[in-house]
């Protein structure tokens, strides 16, 4: 976990009138150990087509590489020896927004560490990272008309993919007031429920991208492994998907999907560098609601 210094000052209260800017979740980059051996997990495996690398500017070493999920929506897989040590393996999370220079502006009227201006990448969009106050890297996308993902819509999607759509990642949280304040107050995300492993204490709690989009789970326990979950229709035919891959005999683990405390089928896979990616049907086996727990926080 990378430690916290995106919290510059205790910040008061947002006014009431200042409007969500958050869209969805942008993407998801992950830290590799041997970025051939998880490009191989991704490309190979989960079936996502490689749209591109990235390098750095200074010494034209491989940054990055992309998958798309979907035209709105990608998966980054970082070169990890690149990286400054420390890092969480889930080493970023990603917003688009509508206005990337407004939210660099209210982040930094929040006291967070933010750019003097909102620079544009090499994906030809605005963008710019700060740290949550559990020092998650969080990055904000503005896309723009010349940028890649609206340049190169309907490309690099094929019919291998497991999955069309991101719908959470998963971060853990041991200051929730905190976090309530920079995802809620600031990004404008609702909670929208509240689950328990054992039922004596809560042990996750979703903020959604109002009214029904991509969320943040807070995962209130420290040794859980940090995840991202992909959305699948159908799990049966995403298993079958997944055991007819070439690249099953490389995967070391059994495919098993389980249901989990919020009555949806999941399916939790782990890459070359042990980030679990977990797989989750969109509905409950029965079609009905879970309801939150009522079990008190756990004690700080």
């Amino acid at each position: 976990m990378l430690l916290l210094y995106g919290l510059l000052a205790i910040v008061p209260p947002l006014a009431a009138e200042e409007p969500a800017q958050a869209i969805k979740i942008s993407h998801v980059a992950v830290q590799a150990q041997d970025i051939e051996q998880s490009v191989a997990f991704y490309r190979d495996f989960l079936g996502f087509a490689e749209s591109s690398r990235l390098k750095y500017p200074d010494d034209g070493s491989l940054m990055l590489v992309n998958f798309k999920v979907s035209d709105d929506q990608w998966i980054e897989v970082f070169d990890a020896a690149k990286l400054k040590p420390g890092c969480d393996p889930l080493y970023q999370i990603a917003f688009r927004v509508a206005d990337a220079e407004a939210m660099r502006a209210r982040l930094a009227r929040n006291g967070f560490r933010v750019p003097a201006r909102c620079p544009m990448g090499q994906t030809k969009n605005f963008n710019f990272t700060v740290q949550d106050p559990g020092g998650y890297i969080i990055e904000f996308v503005q896309y723009l008309p010349e940028g890649w993902p609206l340049r190169d819509r309907g490309r690099d999607l094929p019919d291998t993919r497991v999955s069309e759509l991101i719908t959470h990642a998963g971060v853990v949280v041991t200051n929730v007031a905190a976090a309530n304040h920079f995802y809620g107050g600031i990004l404008g995300l609702k909670e929208t429920w509240r689950g328990s492993a054992k039922g004596d204490v809560v042990s996750w709690i979703h903020m959604r991208v109002p009214p029904a989009g991509s969320y943040v789970e807070y995962m209130l326990d420290p040794k859980v492994v940090p995840h991202f979950c992909l959305e699948v229709a159908d799990m049966a035919k995403a298993q079958a998907k997944l055991e007819s891959s070439p690249y099953r005999s490389q995967y070391p683990k059994p495919l098993e999907p389980i249901i989990g405390k919020n009555r949806r089928r999941i399916l939790n896979l782990y890459d070359p560098s042990g980030i679990r990616v977990e797989l989750m049907e969109p509905n409950t086996v029965d079609g009905q609601p879970v309801s939150p727990t009522e079990a008190p926080l756990p004690k700080s």
